[in-house]
């Protein structure tokens, strides 16, 4: 008899349930939307009422949607957005809104953090420190709502309120304080100096003690929280961590040499190493941010997909909308395959995907967004996939960072939403000039969730088995040679729009203050 799991996947867009067999096929799935909240540019908020309604929704629907006893669900895996903070009273309820893992607002802190000079700094590169990060957001709240500081009773991460939501269990997870908080388990845990130097040592008061490793048992699926969502209580809660970071396990890239690309509202790039290294315009490496002993390094972009999502929203006209009601598909792949039909560069568009400021390499998070080279030649196809080559420009320029510190890229492993776009697809294998390998389970974050499931309820031993055995290979991308020629120049378009402008783009924002 076949042995099931649920991975819930918490992400910016929605709340997705998915229930898995142990051989990592996906059985049923449940989804429930999230809406953002963005009070000023830069800010990004969600309320956790939002939350508890999305988990009930999603894991409610994907039990429905299954052919099998909710009994037979042995164990749950769960992972969420990072850096996205949440504030708790004494009785557990929330304090605020979560900050969002894109809220930007704690520029100013994060470029105190960086001048402060402490060695944990090392993880940045001794460079810039972005906003997104958890000391920036404290320290803005501190100083700026000083009352939800003072009363919180536990500061720690949407992954954390989500098994705190089922089991009651007040935790952090290894892996976002690892790649957030500047955790490190081989120096003996969190840089204390680091925080007394930019005066938040009273927070050590507000986090949890305990830490969780991935597939790590949390605790028991309360009786409150399996009435709610439809589970037998008792099942094991396993430890999760960063959405992204979970699809690592999910697209099984738990190797040095493999690169997990994560593609969805973001981007993140993540690696595996044998060693450690630094080096500015990338992050990491965080030692056993994922598997025990294994160094991870990270880059990644702020908005990608949810460029997209806004252009398509606010901006598409009636015609194309007819077309995708008459044919009954969406407007993305009426988009697809107009864009599809335009050669490499978008007849002469540059976009610089910066509509959240720029997370790596260039960690500003007073950059802004740019189209640039518009003629009346141009239309919505036009600048679809312009947005989509920016995207990868992007990518294309962390990539090279990456490889300049020196980590090795052999593959590149690809899930999210962007894999359902073939064209998308071929255009960051034609960007990068890299193979790349996209896995047949599309929801690999899901998956990744899944797989810290089995292990948690002992149906493998450890995450590096499980994954071998849940995940599959479903197609591979193999660049053009002769757009990778031609991709060259934009992306050197792409990094001269980034370093003519940045200093405009900040003076500008500053005057929106």
């Amino acid at each position: 008899m076949s042995k099931y799991v649920l991975g819930i996947d918490a992400g910016t867009e929605s709340i997705r349930s998915g229930i898995y067999d142990e051989k990592g096929y996906c059985i049923a799935f449940g989804v429930s939307e999230n809406k953002n909240i963005h009070k000023h540019p830069g800010w990004g908020e969600q309320s956790v009422q939002q939350w508890d309604k999305s988990l009930i929704e999603s894991v409610q629907r994907a039990i429905e949607a299954a052919d099998i006893n909710p009994e037979l669900i042995e164990g749950i895996g769960l992972d969420g957005t990072s850096c996205t903070v949440v504030y708790l009273d004494e009785n557990g309820q929330p304090l605020r809104d979560a900050l969002m893992w894109m809220d930007i607002r704690a520029s100013k802190e994060a470029d105190e953090i960086a001048a402060c000079g402490d060695p944990a700094l090392k993880y940045v590169g001794f460079s810039k420190v972005s906003p997104e990060w958890f000391p920036c957001k404290n320290l803005w709240i501190k100083r700026h709502e000083p009352e939800i500081y003072d009363n919180a009773k536990t500061i720690f991460e949407h992954t954390d309120w989500l098994a705190y939501r089922l089991t009651g269990e007040i935790t952090a997870n290894i892996n976002t304080v690892s790649i957030r908080w500047f955790y490190n388990e081989k120096d003996g845990g969190f840089p204390v100096s680091l925080y007394e130097k930019i005066g938040l040592e009273d927070i050590f008061g507000k986090i949890p003690k305990r830490i969780v490793r991935i597939g790590e048992v949390v605790g028991a699926l309360s009786p409150e929280a399996a009435a709610e969502i439809g589970l037998k209580p008792g099942i094991p809660v396993a430890g999760g961590g960063a959405d992204a970071y979970m699809g690592v396990l999910g697209v099984n890239a738990l190797s040095p040499g493999k690169l997990a690309l994560i593609t969805g509202s973001s981007q993140l790039l993540i690696g595996m190493s044998d060693s450690e290294l630094h080096a500015p315009g990338i992050f990491g490496t965080f030692p056993g941010a994922v598997i025990p002993g294994i160094e991870v390094v990270e880059a990644g972009q702020i908005s990608t997909g949810s460029i997209l999502k806004w252009f398509v929203s606010n901006f598409l006209n009636t015609e194309i909308s007819h077309e995708a009601e008459t044919r009954g598909v969406s407007v993305y792949q009426i988009l697809d395959e107009q864009a599809a039909e335009l050669p490499p560069g978008s007849e002469g568009l540059v976009v610089l995907e910066h509509w959240q400021g720029n997370r790596t390499p260039w960690v500003d998070a007073e950059s802004r967004g740019v189209i640039r080279g518009l003629t009346l030649k141009h239309t919505p196809a036009h600048i679809f996939r312009a947005i989509m080559e920016g995207v990868v420009y992007g990518t294309q320029i962390i990539l090279q960072k990456m490889e300049e510190g020196g980590v090795s890229i052999d593959e590149i492993i690809v899930c999210g939403g962007a894999t359902q776009s073939n064209l998308w697809m071929q255009i960051h294998a034609d960007v990068t000039g890299k193979v790349l390998i996209i896995p047949k389970e599309p929801q690999a974050v899901s998956l990744g969730s899944a797989i810290a499931g089995t292990v948690g309820a002992g149906i493998y031993p450890d995450l590096r088995t499980a994954a071998e055995s849940m995940v599959e290979i479903g197609r591979v991308v193999n660049p053009i040679p002769e757009n990778t020629v031609i991709y060259r120049e934009y992306v050197r378009q792409y990094e001269a729009t980034y370093e003519n402008l940045k200093k405009e783009s900040a003076r500008l924002v500053k005057t929106l203050v």
